[in-house]
């Protein structure tokens, strides 16, 4: 989705649901027979008798459903089917073998899923893909994708409420590096058989009895915190609150891995290698599983894993009732989004300070933004989400090509302050919906902190043109001063990017032709180069933009 169109929806606050939902219904029948095409094939490529050519065309079919679903804005709904689709073009290019065995069987099950889940909709359900997340981290496992958990729930920004839980506060004395070299190969090899199937009870007892000694040698919090949360989530394993999924696979693997680097690295291995994401990851897990037992319960009860994601039977309700997130799960997530989108704009502005010559140091913030873009899509708030994906492009450009225009910058800038700007409404909004009969035009979008920003900006920007107005001035005069001219262009420079991030785009349009005024002005000796009627005109559009500022402040 484009940024215009996704600025559009910004200053509107967005659709109406019920716009969406009449629109879904509109193409529900051809989409349903779109996905069930997808299923046969993938069945054709499963028995055999369709090979990759029907593979391919699955991800054809899934393709053109992901589009119809984006036009009506069914997001949640589009970001699994774009998950699907990746999928099916991912396993077109593996050979047979476990991955893509796995791959096959996340693929059908989300081919389940997802009409079911538009049927839902289509039956007064919200689209919100937060119940789809265990089906979207095993599509993404497949891929080796990060897992979304890890960017979107982002628990461990809440420190346990609890001290010293997880084990005593202590070490039990025992050297956890050698504990680890003598357990790992027990670990690798109940590891291997509880993934390939075999005596479960016995891998998961093994994997169980190695978490629990190495949480008890553990001498510093956060390795006995993963250990310990990874008892929990075996716990749940064991006795069947959780079902095996490739996502779980490859978060014990990757225990397994920072096992290895502890023998390798020392303890050390937990500062060279923090395992925060692994964490948010597995406690997803906990907090998702159907049967509480004595460490599930407790690690949920030091995380507040009940007021962040619903557990339980709070899952199914969810899933049946497409229940909105907690409030504190938004809290959480806004104020993560915030953080990391200062980030990035914390960057793209030491960027422009430093000659803009370096593009390298942007190619960390592609990541960061994608980070952000998955936690709006799992959030269903597909206008933003098409913000930033757009300027993730935009981005990427200007890295490949070695450099670029300040505006270019700037205008990334602006998209990033308005998503933040726009952030908090559209989070509400998924905890309380609109009133009957509220449509997008009536629906309040300046709240306080809004206005405050409006008004920094606005005090700002008239502050920036009343010295334009005064190197104006001084320049008219016979035999003026018109040193002070070299300053106008950055001046305007810094109005126009408040007028783009209000989304005022007429003014802005304005600026940048008394810009261009400025630029053909200092080309020769000044504004009293211009013609009267050129100069009338100028001080005339520069008393219009002042005037609108007062009164948008």
């Amino acid at each position: 989705m484009g940024s215009d169109t996704g600025a559009h929806e910004l200053t509107r606050g967005g659709p109406a649901p019920e716009a969406a939902e009449s629109a879904l219904a509109i193409v529900s029948r051809e989409l349903m027979e779109s996905i069930r095409s997808a299923q046969l094939a993938l069945e054709d490529c499963i028995d055999g008798s369709g090979g990759d050519t029907s593979l391919a065309r699955s991800a054809a079919l899934l393709h053109q459903v992901g589009g119809a679903l984006r036009m009506t804005e069914t997001y949640g709904a589009a970001l699994l089917t774009e998950e699907m689709e990746a999928v099916a073009t991912h396993l077109g290019n593996l050979r047979a073998g476990a991955g893509r065995d796995e791959g096959l069987e996340a693929l059908t099950r989300s081919m389940v899923q997802l009409p079911a889940y538009i049927e839902r909709l289509l039956g007064g359900g919200r689209d919100i893909a937060l119940v789809l997340l265990p089906i979207l981290n095993d599509l993404r496992a497949v891929r080796g994708q990060p897992l979304l958990s890890e960017g979107t729930l982002l628990l461990l920004n809440l420190s346990p409420s609890h001290e010293g839980v997880g084990g005593a506060s202590k070490g039990s004395g025992e050297d956890p590096v050698a504990v680890a070299r003598t357990l790992r190969p027990r670990f690798q090899l109940a590891l291997l058989g509880w993934i390939k199937g075999g005596d479960v009870t016995a891998h998961l007892t093994v994997l169980s009895e190695v978490s629990a000694a190495l949480e008890r040698a553990s001498n510093r919090e956060d390795a006995r915190q993963l250990w310990w949360v990874i008892g929990g989530v075996l716990e749940s394993l064991q006795n069947g609150g959780l079902e095996t999924s490739v996502a779980i696979k490859r978060l014990l693997g990757q225990v397994e891995r920072q096992m290895k680097r502890m023998i390798d690295e020392g303890v050390d291995a937990f500062d060279n290698h923090p395992v925060t994401d692994l964490l948010n990851n597995l406690l997803y897990y906990v907090a998702r599983s159907t049967r509480a037992g004595p460490k599930i319960s407790e690690i949920r009860a030091a995380f507040n894993l009940s007021e962040l994601i619903p557990g339980d039977e709070q899952v199914e309700h969810a899933r049946e009732a497409l229940a909105a997130p907690s409030v504190k799960l938004m809290q959480t997530v806004a104020a993560a989004i915030r953080e990391d989108l200062g980030r990035v704009k914390d960057v793209l502005d030491i960027y422009v300070r430093t000659g803009m010559k370096e593009s390298s140091e942007l190619v960390p913030q592609l990541e960061l933004l994608k980070k952000i873009s998955d936690t709006l899509g799992v959030l269903g708030l597909g206008a933003l989400r098409g913000d930033v994906e757009a300027e993730i492009l935009r981005l990427k450009d200007v890295v490949s090509r070695e450099g670029t225009s300040e505006q270019t910058i700037l205008e990334i800038a602006a998209t990033l302050l308005r998503v933040e700007d726009r952030l908090d409404q559209h989070l509400t909004q998924l905890i309380v919906p609109r009133e009957a009969g509220e449509d997008a035009e009536t629906a309040p979008d300046d709240d306080g902190d809004f206005q405050q920003v409006t008004e920094a900006v606005m005090r700002e920007s008239i502050i920036n043109l009343a010295r334009i107005k005064e190197t104006f001035s001084q320049s008219m005069a016979d035999q003026g001063d018109s040193s002070g001219i070299d300053s106008v262009p950055s001046l305007l420079r810094g109005i126009k990017a408040g007028l783009m991030m209000l989304n005022k785009t007429r003014a802005m349009g304005i600026v940048d032709r008394v810009g261009e005024l400025f630029v053909l002005a200092l080309k020769g000796q000044g504004p009293s180069q211009l013609s009267q009627k050129e100069v009338d005109r100028l001080a005339g559009a520069i008393v219009s933009i002042e005037n609108n500022m007062e009164t948008v402040r």
